[in-house]
């Protein structure tokens, strides 16, 4: 017990010595591990829960960033995606994904930079309506064209790091919908 109260107290030091951007690139980073971890794993609850928590990673990245709508949106897919896994059916399922619509939509209007933004607004929105009335292997097919629409905006900005994550996401989610095809005798 002794030597994990000392790394976590070594930790604690070398966190509290580490300037606020570099925190937020190493949480940011964390966020990217989780969420390819999401896209490895078959199971549609699975993924939710590791992508929400990937997504709660990047919010905290972009507050530490002070990138504030950008922290907001990454908050929101995390709701967003867990909330999708329980709201099943029901009058409940169709208002929350209709708020969400509304929600990345407004969103998109506050933080608009011209015709681009168009690309992040069609892949959070087209995610949301994956995630609420897709079944698991269609909604990750979905998940491909919001990743094109990811990676289409990355290389716009020169996001490089940000276009190199999206598309080993985006290989994983191939290789995953592929095992799930194949699990089911379809491939």
């Amino acid at each position: 017990m002794e030597s994990v109260w000392f790394a976590l107290q070594q930790a604690g030091g070398l966190i509290g010595s580490v300037d606020a951007q570099t925190l937020a690139y190493l949480i940011g980073g964390v966020g990217i591990l989780v969420e390819w971890r999401a896209y490895c794993l078959p199971s549609g609850r699975a993924f939710r829960r590791w992508s929400a928590a990937g997504a709660v990673l990047w919010a905290a990245q972009y507050l530490l960033l002070a990138a504030w709508t950008a922290g907001l949106t990454m908050a929101s897919t995390a709701v967003r995606t867990l909330l999708s896994g329980h709201l099943v059916k029901g009058l409940y399922k169709h208002w929350a994904a209709a708020g969400f619509l509304a929600l990345f939509s407004t969103l998109t209007l506050v933080s608009w930079q011209g015709w681009i933004s168009l690309l992040p607004a069609f892949a959070v929105i087209n995610t949301t309506l994956a995630l609420f009335y897709l079944g698991n292997r269609n909604m990750r097919i979905a998940l491909l064209v919001s990743s094109v629409a990811w990676i289409a905006n990355d290389y716009y900005w020169q996001a490089w790091p940000a276009l190199l994550a999206e598309s080993v996401a985006m290989g994983i989610n191939l290789r995953t919908i592929r095992k799930l095809f194949t699990d089911r005798g379809l491939g």
